[in-house]
């Protein structure tokens, strides 16, 4: 088995970034997502806020979150044959 960290950003208003019911959507989306792909979530889903991956601020009156948790994934090997 394998621990890999997946997440996604998004881009919202900045008074939406404190709203419970956005944050339990992204929530929900993470573990639908990951379910889907046949994940098994091992850690909570955490949010942040966080700069752009150039480093460069979210413009006037939004944010960028940062939606992450671990996984565990099984390891499989196909043989040749």
């Amino acid at each position: 088995m394998t621990r890999s960290v997946y997440g996604f950003e998004s881009l919202a208003p900045s008074w939406l970034a404190h709203d419970g019911g956005y944050r339990a959507a992204l929530t929900q989306h993470m573990w639908d997502r990951m379910e889907l792909q046949g994940y098994e979530i091992i850690a909570p889903i955490r949010i942040r806020q966080m700069l752009a991956s150039d480093g460069t601020p979210a413009p006037v009156g939004m944010v960028l979150l940062r939606v992450e948790t671990e996984v565990e994934e099984f390891d499989i090997e196909v043989g040749e044959g």
